[in-house]
């Protein structure tokens, strides 16, 4: 693991990103980007068949990862540029939180990367309805007192609702609650994120700057990451393309299918032969 440190912008002070390289010296170089209590492991899947380097990050208060609290939006946003810029990275792909970290750096530097991949986009210039927030204060609460099961249901519930009794989305849950009881750290920290949205008012019509092309992905049956909210996404970006699962989910229920997509959309014409 690498540790990057940063001067974040402002009194807050500093912070630090820790980011891991996989794959091959060769370009292209493509940052990935964990969801809300996620971690790099939770992205390896999704980086399995894209040819290059693959830069995981963890954003800050998540894995080893630092900055001023409050987390917001702009303190992610420079994590992640930080790390991009440092390792070159040119293409990028996000998860739910780093979807919309990705958002926030589109809606201001529309050419950063010349590929974006916005997986499971929860929101966008709107806040996010109560019942999703909901299982973050949850998880919140179980964490404050080391509740390993009641961590793992209050992530399950951030879950599309056909999987969460699937056994490999159970044991997903499992040890994800193990190692966040297992971290120091702050066990409200993320509320902000989940209450947050990564563009103001007129970031949706920054967003038409955009002339890279994006492959924005979403799936039914998820409270958490609503289609509708990757539809407002998409219909933003003039060169989106959005794919949509169905309930069984994306990772869960079609996880080649899903792969084989990314790394599609990921690989280089150059690189499409070979």
């Amino acid at each position: 693991m690498r540790t990057l440190t940063l001067p974040y912008a402002g009194p807050a002070g500093g912070g630090a990103v820790e980011y891991a390289l996989a794959g091959s010296p060769a370009p292209p170089t493509t940052l990935f980007l964990h969801g809300l209590a996620g971690s790099i492991e939770d992205t390896r899947p999704l980086a399995s068949g894209v040819p290059g380097r693959k830069v995981f990050a963890h954003l800050p208060g998540h894995g080893g990862s630092t900055g001023p609290a409050p987390l917001g939006y702009d303190t992610l946003a420079a994590a992640a540029l930080a790390v991009a810029d440092h390792e070159h990275a040119t293409a990028a792909l996000g998860v739910s939180l780093g979807a919309a970290t990705l958002l926030r750096i589109l809606s201001r530097t529309p050419d950063r990367f010349e590929r974006v991949v916005l997986y499971l986009p929860a929101v966008a210039d709107v806040p996010r309805k109560p019942e999703a927030v909901a299982p973050h204060r949850d998880l919140a609460d179980r964490l404050a007192v080391a509740d390993v099961p009641g961590v793992a249901d209050a992530l399950l519930r951030t879950q599309p609702l056909a999987v969460r009794d699937v056994a490999i989305a159970r044991d997903w849950a499992e040890r994800r609650a193990k190692e966040l009881v297992a971290e120091d750290g702050d066990a409200r920290r993320w509320l902000p994120l989940a209450e947050a949205v990564p563009l103001d008012p007129r970031g949706l019509e920054r967003l038409r700057a955009v002339r890279v092309p994006v492959l924005v992905v979403a799936q039914e049956g998820d409270p958490a990451h609503p289609v509708a909210a990757a539809r407002r996404v998409a219909e933003a970006l003039p060169t989106a393309r959005l794919t949509v699962f169905d309930q069984a989910g994306a990772l869960w229920g079609h996880r080649a299918g899903l792969r084989a997509l990314v790394t599609e959309f990921l690989t280089p014409i150059g690189n499409l032969s070979r």
